[in-house]
């Protein structure tokens, strides 16, 4: 009966300690928050503008906003499509193409479409030429070269 009753207080006193340990380690489980990484322009563009369809091979400029804003935008050698806030009233954004010597050409005025702001061009008449910039007055909002 002794040794009956010592194994039967072994297999208690085991089962306790073992109930312990799997509280405190519950209790004292650190849960480690990891940063979800932050998409870059490409992905970016493509959650803003998901009916948008650039095909592969041609060329694209990653539109990064240089003004402290949230506007991003992609450029091929044919349209320039942002997603810009409303301009204010009486003023419009204006598209430049900058040369490596910081000369620039001005392409148009963006016009707003279901997609975002827009402007079609032909960069073929623009050699050497090979950076975007969208402006609002003086201020450069978006910039990306090709």
């Amino acid at each position: 009966m002794k040794t009956r009753d010592i194994i039967i207080g072994f297999v208690f006193l085991v089962i306790l300690i073992a109930g312990v340990l799997w509280i405190y380690r519950i209790k004292n489980k650190k849960t480690v928050n990891t940063p979800l990484p932050t998409p870059n322009v490409s992905q970016q563009v493509k959650n803003t503008f998901p009916s948008l369809n650039i095909p592969s091979g041609v060329e694209i400029a990653n539109l990064h906003n240089v003004s402290g804003g949230s506007a991003i935008g992609v450029a091929t050698r044919t349209e320039i499509v942002a997603n810009l806030q409303e301009a204010p009233n009486g003023q419009k954004y204006q598209v430049l193409l900058e040369n490596n010597k910081g000369e620039t050409v001005k392409l148009g005025d963006m016009r707003i479409s279901k997609v975002g702001y827009i402007l079609e061009y032909n960069s073929s008449k623009y050699p050497g030429y090979n950076k975007i910039v969208v402006v609002l007055g003086t201020t450069r909002v978006l910039e990306g070269s090709f």
